[in-house]
Parts: C-alpha cells; sequence; structure tokens
C-alpha cells in the first residue's frame, strides 16, 4: 500500500492556480524529494499532504484512508513538517521545543515520561543542539534554530516525514548530518521522508526516489537512478547538464554549464 495516493489535485491561490491536476503515488520507506523550479507548487503539495492546506479538487489518500478522515491529533502523531520559515517569539529553551515534539504521545494532564526525556536527549544529541539546550530558541542564530525544529519533528518520532527546504540555512556539515538521521529513520525503522530539495546533487545522495515537478503537475517520478537524466533536467529546468555516477559520493551527480 502506498503511503499517500493523490487524485486529480487542483489548488490555486486566488487567481493563481498552482496545483493543477496532480495524480501521484508516494511508496512506503523511502526517502523521496521533490525538485523543481522555485514557485511549481512543492511546499503547497507538502501543505497538502498534512492538511494544512485543502484542494479545491480531487482527493489525497493516506494509508488507505481519505486523509479527511483522520483527525488532527492522529495526524500529529503520524506526520511531521518541518516548514521553511519557523518563527518562534516566545523565549522557550532548545530542550522545551524540542520536547514539543513528543506531545501528540503524552496523554492529556501527563508530565513527559522517562521514554519521552530519553528520546528528547538521543535526539538533541543526534542533531548537535544539545550543546545549547538550555539557551533561549529567540537567541539562537537562524541556524541554531533550525537544527531544533528538525530535533522537534524527528522527536516527534512519525511515520511520515516531510522537510521543506528544511536544510537549506544549514552549512554543509549539519546539512549532512541531520539527512543522515533522517535517513536511518528510513533504513532501520521503515519511516517514509518526503523531502521539498533546491539542490540536485544533494537530493541525488538521500533520496532513492525523486519526483520532478513543473508548473503545478508532476513532469517525471520514480527511482532516483531512473529518472535523475539530462534530459530531465533540460525538460524540467531548461537547463543542460551531465548526469555521472560518482566514485567517491557512491551516487549520481549533475554538472552544470556556466
Amino acid at each position: 500500500m502506498d503511503v499517500f495516493e493523490l487524485h486529480d489535485i487542483r489548488f490555486s491561490y486566488a487567481d493563481k492556480t498552482v496545483i493543477d491536476g496532480m495524480s501521484l503515488s508516494i511508496p512506503p520507506g523511502k526517502f523521496c524529494g521533490i525538485v523543481g523550479p522555485n514557485g511549481c507548487g512543492k511546499t503547497t503539495v507538502l501543505d497538502l499532504l498534512i492538511r494544512h492546506k485543502v484542494p479545491a479538487a480531487g482527493s489525497i489518500v493516506y494509508q488507505g484512508k481519505d486523509l479527511t478522515k483522520f483527525s488532527r491529533k492522529r495526524l500529529a502523531m503520524e506526520i511531521g513538517l518541518v516548514p521553511q520559515d519557523f518563527y518562534i517569539n516566545f523565549p522557550f529553551t532548545a530542550h522545551e521545543v524540542v520536547m514539543m515534539g513528543r506531545y501528540p504521545h503524552i496523554p492529556r494532564f501527563n508530565a513527559p515520561s522517562a521514554e519521552d526525556r530519553q528520546m528528547v536527549e538521543t535526539i538533541m544529541a543526534q542533531t548537535d543542539v544539545a550543546g545549547f539546550k538550555n539557551r533561549l530558541v529567540t537567541a539562537l542564530s537562524g541556524g541554531e534554530r533550525q537544527r531544533v525544529v528538525i530535533a522537534r519533528a524527528l522527536a516527534q518520532d512519525p511515520a511520515v516525514l516531510l522537510l521543506d527546504e528544511a536544510t537549506s540555512n544549514l552549512d554543509i556539515n549539519h546539512s549532512l548530518k541531520l539527512l543522515r538521521v533522517a535517513a536511518g529513520g528510513v533504513k532501520k525503522k521503515d519511516k517514509t521522508v518526503v523531502a521539498v530539495m533546491q539542490d540536485i546533487n544533494l537530493a541525488s545522495m538521500f533520496c532513492d526516489y525523486l519526483i520532478f515537478m513543473r508548473h503545478g503537475q508532476i513532469v517525471t517520478h520514480g527511482a532516483t537512478e531512473s529518472v535523475l537524466t539530462p534530459d530531465t533536467i533540460q525538460d524540467v529546468f531548461d537547463v543542460e547538464s551531465q548526469v555521472f555516477e560518482d566514485d567517491f559520493s557512491g551516487c549520481r551527480q549533475v554538472v552544470f554549464k556556466n
């Protein structure tokens, strides 16, 4: 059974159509990347998957059941999202923010359990934010704050993790570390990641399934080694490229003409 099935989805902002008749199945246990030009609807797809937005037409099925049939609490337990921009204006500590990821799993009026606290500690260590656990998030740099937000989503332990350019303002060291943690959940726990990514080479390193979008529609999708080709890049981005198997990274990489 596919994790998500999108059937003839349409979505508009005012009079601008963003998603135009999209149909797509997202397989389970994969690290899926969504790539495409700016404004092609990538972020909107994630908002639709987590039900932050509702399609004007069409339907979305999650785990064999219409997405609208799930309660908000159940979706919070099942699906985690790291948005492009996440602002916290209240003086919470980094530890408190990461612990918020456990809230959907904690019974009402109960305190976090020893298991909740241990999970938060483990995730904070894996994401390299334990060093400022007691600092206020309002006092952190943009990159540090983003790592805390990613740690919060990982602490949620969702079956599906949605990443919306989650590492775009991180240095390469922390980008790689955090994507490895997400990929580890796919390989070791059979979780699913759906990530909007701008860096096509980084997407190739971590994604075993790629979805190419343009003008609110799917151009192609499938296993990375099958769809990451010069023809696809030409069709989607209108640029010339060469795609080759890179021995050092162990995956396909793309180079462009200047």
